[in-house]
């Protein structure tokens, strides 16, 4: 091997790596107070795709509009997972039951494994799609974007009212038998695919039964996988974007492989197979978030490699709101960019980490200020949508800029039950440290080395 390849080898190794911790720091922040749910995807969405740029360099279908929106569509595919995660062990654990009985529910590993892919897979897809269309030499119109979205919604709707009961009622009968149960404890009708189409897809109703949390969010994952795959299938063969299609699949199977393999942390946590024992594990690794936090770091280290070998295509344009007035796009561009992806990602996390504390409204209105100073600043210095800059210039400032500032919130900026800090003596928080100094080497000196080379 050459100086030149081995030496490229070792950099290609270092931004796999960075890639993997980034998104591993990004993953364990989405599951806490001040993110959590799809603002915790939006979150990693905005900072992980800045990474990727700064990875891949600039192209004329980035600015800060786009980046906005496809942070925006990991958030619109936020599933439920809270009843799945222990399945792994072979047992539908009881505490999610009420009145049932006080003994466990078997099911088989394989059936918990299936649901785990399916959830994986259907979690990134549109954001997948988003990511490769901002490498792709294909130039989407505003109508390619609505038959892909028109494409997985439909499907969701279809699949949600059709097939995915029949695949649940074949993998895991017993998920559905104890819905019924939890129906007939209530004096409801017990045709469990009845009363979903009565209440269809209303996940609080469904928590207020016993076994009705799961069988919705069983659905909903294996409805995912049907959605996705509408979506990639739509790309691939309507809008013909091979590129977006191979990234949007990339990413959901890399989803799907890392929060199942992660899975292993309930399974030991838990004390194993049918939980026979005590945990495996000490006060020192707490199975949820180090589930969570790797989840994160093996899709970002798979991710991250795939776009690295991904081929530099054509730069070409989008076409997509080409005709829309200038002043418009400005606009709306300042306001996706800016006002909402900078802003509320300084201000949501203070807001959220100091609900129900005396401290909520001083220490909300000081994020406000932030914000708004920080906003302007930006405006004055690269313009109001950023067209002063490049996009890779963009991301050099801000992904070392929001990695400290999520990290400062995660860890110190909240109320004091919420300061993470404070049980630093643990795995997760330990590999939380560890990622962001290692992210934030990464970022300053390959940002420093973009923005050289734009002079």
């Amino acid at each position: 091997m050459s100086t030149t390849k081995k030496s490229t080898a070792i950099e290609n190794i270092i931004t796999v790596l960075a890639g993997a911790l980034l998104l591993g720091f990004l993953w364990r922040v989405r599951g806490t107070t001040g993110w959590g749910s799809s603002w915790g995807l939006l979150n990693a969405g905005f900072i992980f795709t800045m990474f990727i740029i700064l990875v891949k360099g600039s192209r004329q279908k980035w600015n800060i509009g786009w980046l906005a929106l496809t942070a925006l569509s990991f958030m619109m595919t936020v599933p439920s997972w809270g009843t799945l995660l222990n399945q792994i062990t072979g047992v539908l654990y009881k505490a999610e039951f009420w009145s049932v009985g006080d003994s466990n529910v078997y099911v088989s590993v394989a059936s918990a494994v299936f649901l785990m892919l399916c959830l994986g897979f259907g979690l990134a897809t549109l954001f997948g799609i988003m990511l490769g269309r901002g490498f792709s030499s294909k130039q989407w119109k505003l109508k390619d974007f609505i038959i892909v979205v028109a494409a997985f919604y439909i499907a969701d709707l279809i699949s949600k009212a059709t097939i995915s009961h029949l695949i649940l009622n074949l993998i895991q009968p017993q998920a559905v038998e104890i819905f019924e149960e939890g129906l007939a404890a209530a004096g409801l009708d017990t045709n469990v695919y009845k009363i979903y189409l009565e209440h269809f897809n209303d996940l609080p109703w469904a928590k207020k039964f016993d076994g009705g949390r799961n069988y919705f969010s069983s659905i909903q994952a294996i409805s995912s996988v049907i959605r996705s795959a509408a979506a990639l299938l739509a790309v691939r063969f309507i809008v013909k974007d091979k590129t977006s299609a191979k990234t949007g699949f990339v990413v959901s199977a890399a989803f799907s492989f890392s929060i199942t393999i992660s899975d292993l942390f309930f399974y030991f946590g838990n004390g194993g197979y049918h939980m026979q024992r005590e945990s495996y594990f000490t006060d020192f690794i707490y199975p949820w978030s180090c589930w969570e936090y790797f989840t994160g770091f093996i899709a970002g280290a798979i991710i991250t490699a795939f776009m690295l070998k991904l081929k530099d295509e054509e730069d070409l344009p989008e076409l997509a709101f080409q005709k829309v007035p200038t002043k418009i796009k400005t606009v709306l561009t300042f306001i996706l960019g800016y006002a909402f992806m900078v802003g509320v990602s300084i201000v949501r996390p203070v807001l959220e980490r100091f609900k129900d504390t005396d401290y909520q409204i001083i220490f909300t209105v000081a994020a406000v200020i932030v914000a708004v100073a920080v906003v302007a600043i930006l405006c004055i210095k690269w313009g109001e949508n950023a067209q002063k800059i490049s996009i890779t210039k963009f991301a050099a400032v801000m992904l070392p800029t929001f990695i400290a500032y999520v990290f400062a919130s995660y860890m110190f900026i909240a109320s004091p039950d919420r300061q993470e800090f404070r049980d630093i003596n643990n795995l997760h928080t330990i590999l939380c440290i560890v990622s962001v100094a290692a992210t934030l080497v990464w970022a300053v000196v390959n940002g420093r080395k973009k923005l050289k080379s734009d002079k």
